[in-house]
């Protein structure tokens, strides 16, 4: 879903993954009680153009779990596909027209990220 309300969040609310390099861009992630966002951060924050990937947390435990489990997000709330053209695009996998695109070392530090409950409750908690 896209964000319909505004964010909550600021911008160093955010958390790439830290196999991420500290001057490249890539997904980043914040989540704070119910409430989970995913941005592209090659878009300035607060912009019109910063869309927002929005997902409930109980849904976001769900996709976490289940890529660890598995290696896939297939049936979660988050899909991802790979292009053609080697970027990966993500998006909420209930009705949305916010899409985010990223390369596919910026969507590889993002799933190392995940394995490594980087993004996780208690990731955010500390």
């Amino acid at each position: 879903m896209s964000t319909a309300t505004p964010s909550p969040f600021r911008e160093d609310d955010f958390r790439k993954a830290s196999a991420s390099q500290p001057d490249k861009d890539c997904v980043r992630v914040a989540r704070r009680g119910a409430r989970v966002e995913l941005r592209n951060d090659t878009v300035p924050f607060g912009s019109a153009d910063d869309l927002r990937l929005v997902f409930d947390a109980a849904d976001w435990d769900a996709f976490l779990e289940t890529y660890r489990a598995t290696g896939s997000a297939a049936g979660t709330c988050l899909e991802v596909v790979r292009r053609h053209d080697g970027l990966h695009v993500f998006r909420a996998a209930v009705a949305s027209d916010v899409e985010l695109v990223f390369t596919e070392s910026e969507a590889d530090k993002f799933w190392l990220g995940v394995r490594h409950y980087e993004f996780d409750a208690a990731a955010f908690a500390a």
